[in-house]
């Protein structure tokens, strides 16, 4: 097992706040340990059967955070792939073999309100039900924010976890807290907006909105004055905030998440994968020739590849370009995402455009660097090819990379570089985003590990 690491003050206050309160909402901004404050608490409790709902890109990460943060031997599932009939099947398995352990069941958003796992599920006794992300539940009209809502009304524990829990006005409070605990907003999303929010597009009354919210500059939407803070006392009842000005730590984080390829992508991944070996088998390929190959693979990863009968490249898979999109919609601060291909960089900007993020380019074929720099836009992206610049360059106005696709360890180290900046006291994220079964964990792996990574490459 590995060393427990020690708590740090914010997570103990958390904890603390959490103490004795049925439903908490841990409004903890990314990196700042929600999660190791969520197994904390669970495992205080001894919460027996856990139900953990949360995006699919995060399913996996579960096992791990249990692993690294539990002290008794907590099974998880992480029920991620397969048709539902097939994960509700094997989860009755998993409660059945493990009846007498702690154990945790993780399924994601998407799934959760299918048919077959919502005849099952509301059968099971849950002692805890976490809505990681629960933002993602705002939908007030929606049918799997009111399923949640209907399922959780008997589970004693309810945790909602999320660093933005009003991503585009006030009322997205309401369906999370009907989730966690309806006495606080009511049961009408109608009452709650009658009574808090002013309208008023002639003349601008009220209070800017505040307590992490974003909203868009255009919609002059306000709180009525005199009841502000009777809305913020209301949702700091059960919630805990956490600001990422915590996060002075200088050691940087290295997160995966992963995505898994769609059918016809996967397929073209395969057959290259397919003769790639092959060749390899044959002596074609050594380690002297091998990256033209492994490009091509690489490119089939980030979604882009040619079909049986066209020799035109096109993109055959979204998945990991879904998963930019997925991540990025949980931050509310600059991002540089680091890219080999300019297909790559295109859909940097494709996500940008879909979220309403500002997005500029650093590559071959522009340089906007120092505009992005400037930029006083917290939901800014900068786009970048590993390749371009030299070592002088300064990406410090950000602290969270991403690395779409990859290219040698060289440009990797210097892209590490470029974030950090002179007497850094704050902690850096690096997000590796992986197509799961593929080279990409192999080639991240060797990164990380300081491995060869033509070397892991072509072994099997």
């Amino acid at each position: 097992m590995l060393m427990k690491p020690e708590l740090w003050e914010h997570q103990a206050a958390a904890e603390e706040f959490a103490r004795g309160k049925p439903a908490v909402m841990l409004e903890m901004a990314m990196r700042t340990g929600k999660s190791r404050v969520t197994v904390d608490i669970l495992e205080e409790r001894q919460c027996k059967r856990v139900l953990i709902l949360c995006p699919s890109h995060v399913v996996d990460v579960w096992p791990e955070q249990f692993q690294r943060y539990a002290e008794e031997d907590y099974r998880v599932l992480a029920l991620k792939k397969g048709k539902i009939s097939d994960r509700v099947e094997k989860a009755q398995k998993f409660l059945a073999t493990h009846s007498n352990s702690l154990k945790a069941v993780v399924i994601n958003f998407e799934a959760c309100d299918r048919a077959d796992f919502t005849k099952w599920v509301v059968t099971q006794d849950w002692d805890a039900i976490v809505a990681d992300e629960c933002h993602h539940l705002k939908a007030a009209g929606g049918s799997r924010s009111r399923f949640v809502a209907r399922l959780a009304r008997t589970i004693p524990t309810r945790l909602g976890l999320t660093g933005t829990p009003m991503p585009h006005s006030p009322l997205d409070i309401y369906a999370q807290y009907r989730i966690l605990d309806p006495s606080i907003f009511g049961t009408s999303i109608g009452r709650l907006r009658d009574r808090y929010i002013v309208y008023n597009r002639q003349i601008k009354i009220g209070v800017p909105i505040e307590i992490g919210c974003r909203i868009n500059p255009k919609d002059e939407k306000y709180f009525d004055p005199e009841l502000f803070e009777e809305f913020q006392a209301k949702v700091f009842q059960i919630a805990f905030q956490v600001t990422a000005d915590v996060l002075n730590l200088p050691e940087p984080m290295h997160i995966t998440r992963y995505c898994q390829m769609e059918p016809k992508g996967r397929k073209v991944y395969r057959d290259l994968e397919k003769d790639f070996y092959a060749e390899v088998d044959e002596g074609v390929i050594t380690a002297a020739n091998a990256m033209v190959k492994v490009t091509r693979l690489q490119q089939a990863t980030s979604g882009h590849g040619r079909l049986a009968d066209s020799e035109e490249t096109v993109e055959v898979d979204s998945s990991k370009r879904k998963l930019l999109q997925d991540l990025m919609d949980d931050l509310s601060e600059p991002v540089v995402v680091f890219c080999r291909f300019r297909r790559d960089l295109d859909n940097v900007h494709l996500v940008a455009r879909a979220l309403g993020w500002e997005s500029m380019e650093l590559s071959g074929r522009g340089d906007q660097l120092e505009a992005w720099k400037k930029s006083i836009n917290p939901k800014s992206v900068l786009a970048v090819q590993v390749q371009a610049g030299g070592e002088g360059i300064d990406m410090s106005r950000a602290k969270i990379a991403i690395y779409y696709s990859f290219e040698s360890r060289g440009s990797h180290e210097q892209s590490l570089a470029r974030m950090q900046a002179k007497d850094q006291t704050y902690s850096l994220a690096y997000y590796y985003l992986l197509a799961e079964d593929t080279i990409d964990g192999k080639m991240a792996k060797a990164l990380q590990d300081g491995t060869d990574m033509i070397e892991a490459i072509l072994r099997r």
